[in-house]
């Protein structure tokens, strides 16, 4: 059978379909923007069944009661959905939502009951190809091989554009898609034990696919065979942003170890890579001491010894200053000293890619950056420098953040926040020369700037540069859950063939241990 539903909702459907309704309804409450076309799914699911909804006849006559009494109970159910979105996400005693979700549970049952369930994703741009994954005629020919309960075929409504995916809270079977998309468009299919995506080359696949699947038993492993073992596999790098470590406070020195274990963990679930390199936009340490140095020196000896490469970093304000201000006293100078690398541009001839480091801390008031016009100057110098430059791509790093970077849900304000106010915190915190650094950087056709500072992490368009914020990878931030913290870094895949960032994806662990998510998914 088959449903067809808007790019909106795909999480929606994946927790309906996966069963997790309790996951499904504390989404609801998250927030109007969420709620509000999730009310609309539910709608059209419910009482319009038979514009979106495709199956035989004989499977039609035997849920169409099941599809009456929900029709029947969404009168009372839709407005206490609507009511929900008050708790904004924290719904206390579970138990007084049990016939929401006694509703939803039988609703997420007609979905849920097939063994195989799919999701057909167009690529990017226009092409007939991803027209074709988005006509239903597509959809009415593969119900016709699996008109039943063999399979779940879910079909997109409308198209997407790169820079558009931006999807939240991703359910764990979705992530095998979401980790290759810069190679849809495709196919993704899952059952109880596994989950496969194909990229599809061509119409006829598609069939293909779906005819495997209703005739053999072992049709993922043929699948392997038949679609993604036979192409002679991409070869990735990886850059892992991480930033704000603030190594010499009591939170970063304790979740050293985790954190390098997290990494290992991320390491060792990608695919075959070259090269897997930390990109650190500073706050290496708490403040500038040789102690703290030390610590960081053994984060970076840890972390090369499960297989990453020496880190590229950049200092932060932290790394420069005591308590806000300026004392570059003797060992200060001589830690920064150490820290500090003599290259402002650093080429990884392997990958043809270029990191442009920025030094954000010469000038501003309390934790303000700046850049300057000598630096500027000299960074230009060196840049021209370069011998077939136009071969390279090049990715900008600073510290300080070049666009404001709002406060999330999750974000707890510090006494000086809510001092001073949003806007008044901002204008302590900003590059005060952002405007001059984003024209620099796109006069020189850098598509992509990475940046820390805020804690907190982002990604944002500045006309066509993508700027990427990292969050504070030792969780030295304040949440505003009792006992959750968000330790957090940024996956950028980069695509060795052509040279260039495919995907970022930002992955955080609120409760320490519990295990990392992947928040965030961007295709660049």
């Amino acid at each position: 059978m088959g449903y067809s539903f808007s790019i909106k909702n795909i999480n929606s459907v994946g927790h309906l379909v996966e069963g997790n309704v309790a996951t499904f309804l504390k989404q609801c409450s998250s927030s109007p923007e969420i709620l509000d076309p999730n009310i609309i799914f539910l709608d059209n699911l419910i009482n319009r069944t038979e514009e979106d909804f495709y199956t035989s006849e004989f499977f039609w006559r035997s849920m169409f009661h099941d599809v009456e009494r929900l029709r029947a109970e969404w009168r009372e159910i839709k407005p206490r959905l609507e009511d929900l979105v008050r708790y904004k996400g924290e719904l206390l005693h579970i138990n007084r939502y049990g016939q929401i979700l006694s509703f939803l549970k039988r609703l997420s049952n007609i979905l849920s009951r097939c063994k195989v369930k799919s999701i057909l994703l167009p690529g990017f741009g226009d092409s007939h190809l991803n027209e074709t994954m988005l006509d239903k005629k597509l959809l009415r020919h593969l119900v016709r091989i699996h008109p039943g309960d063999t399979a779940l075929i879910l079909q997109l409504k409308e198209r997407i554009y790169s820079n558009e995916i931006e999807l939240f809270n991703v359910f764990k079977k979705f992530d095998v898609a979401l980790n290759k998309v810069e190679q849809w468009p495709g196919v993704l299919l899952w059952n109880d034990k596994d989950s496969l995506f194909i990229p599809i080359k061509k119409e006829s696949d598609i069939s293909d696919i779906f005819e495997v699947l209703r005739y053999e038993n072992d049709s993922f492993d043929f699948l392997r065979d038949e679609f993604t073992k036979k192409e002679d596999p991409k070869k990735y790098s990886y850059l892992f942003h991480l930033s704000d470590l603030h190594f010499g406070n009591k939170i970063a020195e304790k979740r050293k170890m985790r954190i390098v274990k997290i990494l290992e963990n991320q390491l060792g679930q990608l695919e075959e890579s070259t090269m897997s390199i930390p990109i650190i936009t500073g706050d290496l340490m708490d403040t500038p001491n040789m102690a703290n140095k030390q610590a960081y020196s053994e984060f970076v000896e840890l972390i090369i010894s499960k297989g990453f490469e020496n880190p590229i970093h950049i200092l932060g304000n932290h790394d420069v200053d005591t308590g806000g201000f300026i004392k570059r006293l003797t060992s200060e100078k001589a830690v920064i000293q150490a820290l500090l690398t003599p290259k402002k541009i650093e080429i990884i001839n392997e990958l043809n890619l270029g990191i442009i480091k920025f030094d954000s801390n010469y000038g501003g008031e309390f934790a303000q950056g700046k850049i300057g016009e000598d630096q500027f100057a000299d960074m230009g110098n060196e840049f021209e420098s370069i011998k077939n430059r136009d071969k390279i791509n090049f990715i900008a790093i600073l510290h300080h953040h070049p666009l404001e970077v709002k406060n999330p849900d999750w974000y707890k304000n510090t006494w000086y926040e809510t001092l001073l106010g949003g806007k008044g915190h901002e204008q302590t915190m900003k590059l005060v020369d952002a405007d001059i650094f984003l024209q620099w950087i796109e006069s020189r056709n850098i598509k992509v700037v990475l940046h820390g500072h805020k804690h907190i992490p982002k990604i944002q368009k500045h006309n066509d540069v993508t700027i990427i914020g990292a969050g504070s990878s030792s969780g030295s931030i304040k949440h505003r859950e009792s006992g959750k913290t968000y330790l957090s870094y940024n996956l950028i895949k980069y695509d060795n063939e052509l040279n260039k960032p495919v995907s970022c994806t930002i992955i955080a662990e609120e409760i320490l241990g519990a295990g990392t998510k992947n928040v965030l998914i961007q295709k660049l």
